[in-house]
């Protein structure tokens, strides 16, 4: 099966058009409004509130060089309104995930549902053995659940996530439930074994010199440790930077040591 990160690669740069709008590849021109989605509070209250001005520069600077991340542009007036992206889901190898956000300003009148429908689409004809496409979005934010559930999405599983209660759809009829959930399977035997070997390598004396509270470093002490991020949370490897062998240690988000493979 192809994966998904090759088939947007081989697909990109794709335009849908639809009765009332055009999504186009994001742009740098399209700083703007990233910066407006990011930072408004009633866009992010579901998604973790907003976000700060560095991570708001590295979104602006990643866009543009992003396969599958559009810029949804109201065809009545030229004016861009909001993102669509579709790509490779960070929970479950071998899974695409969409993911949307609209300024307040147009909230009510439809067009979320016709851009995400566009993309759902688009990803299921162009895409036919890319695996399957899922939608995660909080249990409390019912417009969103309505919206999902308007274009024809199911939902097929629940999870916590980021401190609250998900529910995962994907397009009624398009992939099998019983393989969703084996693929859920395997993603859950992952993080098992990453568990395992994070509890192993904290009881090494390398890992006894790992800090305890990640969560209390400084930007200056997160500065020096590695890049590497893996898994559901971005998890942040507690290791200095460009250590030696590549098995990166750091914490799950219930607190436990975990260590992944940077191929694994």
């Amino acid at each position: 099966m192809e994966s998904v990160d090759t088939a947007l690669n081989r697909l990109w740069p794709a335009e849908l058009r639809t009765d009332h709008l055009l999504l186009r590849p994001v742009t740098h021109t399209d700083g703007l409004l990233v910066h407006e989605l990011l930072t408004d509070e009633r866009v992010r209250a579901y998604l973790g509130g907003p976000v700060t001005q560095e991570r708001i520069a590295a979104r602006q600077a990643a866009y543009p060089t992003t396969a599958g991340a559009w810029t949804v542009v109201r065809v009545a007036d030229q004016q861009p309104i909001g993102l669509v992206t579709i790509g490779a889901d960070h929970r479950c190898e071998g899974r695409a995930e969409i993911s949307y956000q609209l300024l307040p300003a147009v909230w009510g009148e439809g067009l979320g549902r016709e851009a995400v429908a566009a993309a759902v689409s688009w990803w299921t004809d162009a895409v036919p053995g890319g695996g399957p496409l899922v939608a995660v979005t909080q249990k409390a934010n019912r417009s969103s659940c309505r919206m999902l559930e308007a274009i024809g999405m199911t939902v097929v599983d629940e999870l916590d996530e980021h401190g609250a209660r998900q529910c995962l759809y994907t397009p009624a009829g398009g992939q099998d439930d019983s393989d969703l959930r084996w693929l859920r399977l395997l993603a859950e035997r992952r993080d098992a074994v990453e568990r395992h070997r994070g509890a192993q390598a904290r009881a090494t004396a390398a890992g006894q010199d790992l800090p305890d509270d990640l969560s209390a470093l400084t930007p200056e002490e997160l500065a020096r440790l590695c890049p590497a991020r893996h898994g559901a949370y971005g998890r942040i490897c507690a290791r200095v930077a460009n250590h030696t062998p590549d098995l990166h240690v750091g914490r799950a988000q219930d607190g436990a040591w975990i260590a992944w493979l940077t191929d694994g």
